[in-house]
């Protein structure tokens, strides 16, 4: 069944082969294969008689989890971040080497004898 006719058939669907899911999420499922060990197991991917299939539901999931914690790691580096200006004071350069003045050469004066 192409994934076309499984979306116009209106059936819930959760779990899916490695091509179809391939198809859906816009990867090639070679890549797919490779990639299935960083996401958990039982949840976003499983084994079942030798084939594997990916759950479109744990997919989501797993993605929604992803962006919060993602969100959470901002959050948390921009409160450190903020906090550590505070500390060094408002209006101090973070850089720890001053910028050369360019000066020009002395003029040398001279006396007419």
């Amino acid at each position: 069944m192409d994934v076309i006719e499984i979306i116009k058939s209106n059936v819930p669907l959760d779990w899916v082969t490695l091509p179809q899911f391939g198809k859906l999420i816009g990867l090639p499922h070679e890549r797919l294969y490779m990639a299935k060990d960083k996401w958990p197991q039982g949840k976003v991917w499983k084994r079942v008689d030798n084939k594997i299939y990916f759950s479109l539901n744990g997919w989501n999931e797993w993605l929604d989890q992803q962006g919060i914690q993602k969100a959470l790691e901002y959050e948390t580096t921009a409160s450190k971040l903020i906090s550590q200006s505070k500390e060094k004071g408002a209006g101090t350069s973070s850089s720890r080497t001053r910028r050369r003045r360019k000066t020009l050469p002395k003029r040398e004066n001279y006396e007419l004898v």
